[in-house]
């Protein structure tokens, strides 16, 4: 080995060090996790500044893109459901289960790149088709606009594959979004997705743990507790709709549950599973220790393995 290849093999080493170092110093005196701190500044803040901020701006969020850098394996193409914007990535072939995905954001954010390429990764590694409706979004909207449409386009969705074949996933607001659409769907007698697997879910709007609010660095309860209650508009905050760990359990289909012990939802995650599980649901619990919220859309080793589990669940789901 020559001595510049030494010289660049030392520096590299140092960097390395440093960054170890440092990302400890911060986990031992904040209590909290570097990524976390890197992946809040990717994705949507959640203060009482940017509450004001999001709530103020009534842009039309109808229409959004799907981001250049993202690459899915076949191609996407987009239709409307009422004035509901829907991108579809086709199945491999008519044996590939479909995932219906419900992102994130406090009901007031659209996509963002992390949700983008968790699902190109996965239609990618499973040969999954994808669904993923732009749901209307505060302030414009409510929840009362936003439920129609989602039962509507499981319908439309039913049309054309069985419902054995599909799994509906979300994040955050979207996991929350998932479970009361699940129970909806239960309600109305129609034939039941073959499996949930919820991030993270927003389950109670006015929920969320303060013993764990020091450890959390991104959400805010009481920023999250506005959000939620402007998403319930006229309905009460604990309408299943709207805080779906009130509603009934009884007969969901089997469901996973994701969730970090360093977020505010930790908690009434915990509570979701011990209500289903004591409904009979086949249900299972994924806790990773001193992860944050969403953690399995982080670019992390964490979140990479979250993502590989998650590929795995939606393969049992081929017919």
């Amino acid at each position: 080995m020559n001595t510049k290849m030494k010289k660049i093999l030392r520096t590299v080493a140092m960097v390395i060090i440093a960054l170890m170092v440092v990302g400890g110093g911060v986990w031992m005196i904040t209590g909290r996790s570097p990524m976390a701190i890197i992946v809040k500044s990717a994705l949507h803040q959640m203060d009482t500044e940017s509450y004001d901020k999001a709530m103020a701006d009534k842009t039309d969020k109808s229409t959004t893109e799907i981001p250049a850098d993202v690459v899915f394996p076949r191609e996407a193409f987009q239709y409307t459901i009422g004035n509901m914007q829907v991108f579809e990535v086709p199945a491999e072939n008519d044996t590939k289960p479909v995932v219906l995905y419900l992102h994130g954001g406090a009901y007031v954010h659209n996509f963002t790149s992390q949700h983008w390429k968790a699902m190109a990764e996965w239609a990618k590694t499973t040969g999954c088709g994808i669904v993923a409706p732009n749901y209307p979004l505060l302030p414009l909207h409510t929840a009362a606009e936003a439920h129609p449409l989602m039962l509507r386009l499981y319908r439309d969705l039913l049309k054309g594959i069985p419902a054995s074949r599909v799994l509906i996933m979300g994040d955050s607001a979207g996991g929350g979004f998932t479970l009361a659409l699940a129970q909806q769907i239960r309600h109305d007698s129609l034939d039941l997705p073959r499996r949930l697997v919820l991030i993270s879910p927003w389950v109670d709007v006015m929920g969320g743990d303060p013993s764990l609010q020091g450890r959390d660095n991104w959400l805010t309860i009481d920023v999250l507790q506005k959000y939620g209650t402007a998403w319930a508009g006229q309905m009460d905050v604990s309408d299943p709709v709207i805080s779906p760990l009130y509603g009934d359990m009884e007969g969901l289909p089997p469901t996973d549950l994701f969730t970090g012990t360093w977020e505010v939802f930790y908690t009434d995650v915990c509570k979701t599973y011990d209500k289903m599980k004591a409904a009979g649901v086949d249900v299972r619990l994924h806790v990773a220790e001193k992860m944050g919220h969403v953690y399995p859309l982080w670019p992390s080793p964490e979140g990479r393995k979250a993502r590989h589990e998650i590929a795995k669940i939606i393969k049992t789901c081929e017919s």
